[in-house]
């Protein structure tokens, strides 16, 4: 069996890479970074030179990709309104800073022929020694593109490459017509696998037709032994398998013949397996229904599997296929391709911004991107970076995290700094062990975020702190403990809310506010204008609802009229100024619990 393995990909000008060469791992790999990293460039270079291959092709035949024809042969044009492999507003846009001019390298050597953007696909073929490379060079030229072929070794007849490259939202048809093989390639090369699902899943279905009946020959029925070995080795029975397990359904491939047929036909119907798990069976009373009537998650899987089961396909490039998937679908369709690369020998190549499925990977199975910058992970570590989103293994913050294994989510720094002013006040001090971290995110949010963590960074332990801002009063106890939000201590998170709305309720002390601004405490509860309600009186057994729902900010931090405005005073300066017995006791409760990580 033949075996293709693209190596690597040279770009020049293409993009955001000026010069860039980029390896290709062999097998399944995640690529992970954040948006604007270069992932999606980095796919887009294996679309555009995939088109540029068909194209060449097209016009010239197979011969228009040899060594002996360069030079030989003119450039393609082809209009902005036919390139159809990327998105982009204008053909300029394939250039890096949109220069599409020569320009002159160290040397003072300019680039020849006005081709000024070029990309290069080196592979290895098990059946050569010699590792090949194909190179395509493009110009432009009054809003037309131009493609040639520059570089090459390939040879007369040889088996080349083949890319599929499926970006988000492939548009899937309702009524597909026949394709050749070589229009299929065309579409798939111009991004647009989902118009020719049906054709591909009707490809699988006749050449496992075609060995159903080799096997069976002039018997009755295929023996018990082949029938095990189809199902095992069989692309097309593996993806009933998939479809049966995951979606409880069976596809139905109609019938087709080109010559009185206009468009292919695939219905499914829904069963379950018999106890044995030997047949799978229809429900009673399921009518057949065309593919296109099933959900988004189904046709997206669908879509993905049956190319990355099509043969002629070596190496397929996903961006995003997990987007709009279920998170259960999301681990499924992993697992899927992880099997299919492995089995087949394909290199799938999968973009992603799940977390999760960052998380669930070994880290050489892992492709991160970032400004610009590509690398292979080889330890667990490297993914916290890509898992929280901060982009690189080397932050501080998580480095300390890694030893430490304390964490404290905060709305925002100036929370915790107050928080340890007032800890050396009562005599218990935050230990510099516990990391903080600021981050707006709701409870559940950063529970998800310490999750991913915690599958890196094992015992890890901490606290999320919020404000209550118009969550219900009575969802908060006494400890502070969010009623709404109890799960999240059972994994080593707990979700603690303050009672009052914010934090800077809980700086509202006439007596500490007047000390800080050299005031008197009648001065300060007149300014507040509260209207004769005593700032200090925080009675933990009785808390009105005028202290429930007090607007502390407006109050203190917040607007020109503002105490700390307009007595030129910080909150930091009125913390420092409490006395112990000033601090309400749900300071007191939290810097405990903290202490206690």
């Amino acid at each position: 069996m033949k075996v293709i393995t693209i190596q690597e990909i040279e770009l020049h000008r293409f993009k955001r890479y000026r010069n860039k060469t980029i390896g290709t791992p062999d097998g399944f790999c995640l690529l992970a970074g954040s948006n604007n990293s270069g992932k999606s460039t980095f796919m887009q270079a294996f679309a555009l030179w995939e088109f540029c291959k068909n194209l060449i092709k097209l016009e010239h035949g197979d011969g228009g990709l040899l060594n002996d024809h360069l030079g030989k042969k003119q450039g393609v044009g082809v209009n902005g309104e036919d390139f159809l492999p990327l998105n982009i507003p204008s053909l300029k846009h394939l250039w890096t800073n949109l220069k599409v001019n020569p320009e002159e390298d160290s040397q003072g050597n300019k680039e020849p022929d006005g081709y000024t953007l070029w990309l290069e696909v080196k592979w290895i073929n098990s059946s050569q020694e010699e590792p090949r490379y194909l190179r395509f060079s493009l110009s432009l030229a009054n809003e037309r593109l131009f493609v040639k072929t520059t570089r090459s070794n390939i040879s007369n007849n040889e088996e080349l490459p083949q890319v599929a490259y499926i970006p988000p939202f492939a548009g899937i048809l309702n009524r597909e017509p026949f394709h050749t093989k070589a229009m299929r390639s065309r579409l798939v090369g111009q991004g647009l696998s989902g118009s020719v699902m049906r054709n591909t899943l009707l490809e699988l279905f006749k050449r496992n037709q075609t060995k159903r009946k080799e096997l069976l020959g002039d018997k009755s029925r295929i023996s018990p032994a082949n029938l095990r070995n189809l199902r095992e080795t069989d692309r097309w029975e593996h993806l009933l398998e998939v479809m049966r397990r995951l979606f409880d359904i069976e596809l139905f491939v109609h019938d087709f013949n080109e010559d009185y047929h206009s468009y292919i036909k695939i219905e499914y119907w829904k069963g379950a397996y018999n106890e044995a798990g030997t047949k799978f069976i229809k429900y009673t009373g399921f009518n057949r229904r065309d593919i296109m009537v099933e959900g988004s998650g189904f046709l997206q899987l669908l879509n993905v599997l049956s190319l990355a089961l099509d043969p002629s396909y070596q190496v397929i490039f996903l961006d995003e296929p997990d987007a709009h998937l279920h998170p259960s679908l999301q681990f499924s369709l992993l697992d899927e391709l992880n099997t299919l690369a492995e089995k087949y020998h394909k290199q799938i190549l999968f973009a992603t911004h799940s977390t999760e499925l960052i998380a669930s990977q070994p880290p050489e199975n892992i492709m991160k991107f970032e400004n610009g910058k590509v690398k292979i992970l080889n330890d667990e570590s490297q993914k916290v970076g890509l898992i929280t989103g901060l982009g690189s293994e080397f932050s501080p913050q998580l480095h300390k995290l890694q030893r430490t294994k304390k964490v404290l989510f905060v709305e925002n720094d100036s929370d915790a700094d107050t928080i340890k002013i007032l800890a050396e006040k009562i005599g218990t001090p935050i230990s510099p062990d516990i990391v903080v971290w600021a981050w707006p995110g709701k409870h559940v949010e950063r529970q998800h975020l310490f999750n991913q963590l915690k599958r890196v960074i094992s015992g890890l332990t901490g606290i999320s702190l919020r404000d209550r801002d118009g969550q219900p009063f009575e969802t908060i106890t006494e400890s502070l403990l969010d009623k709404n939000n109890v799960g999240c201590d059972k994994d080593g998170l707990l979700a603690r809310t303050w009672r009052f709305r914010y934090i800077e309720s809980y700086l509202l002390s006439p007596k500490a506010i007047a000390r800080a601004a050299v005031k008197t405490e009648d001065d300060v509860i007149e300014s507040a204008k509260v209207f004769g309600v005593d700032l200090g009186a925080f009675d933990p057994e009785k808390i009105i609802n005028a202290y429930q729902e007090l607007p502390s900010k407006p109050i203190l931090t917040e607007g020109e009229n503002c105490l700390t405005v307009k007595y030129g005073i910080s909150k930091y300066d009125i913390a420092n100024a409490m006395e112990v017995d000033e601090i309400h006791v749900d300071i007191k409760a939290l810097i405990s619990q903290i202490v206690q990580l």
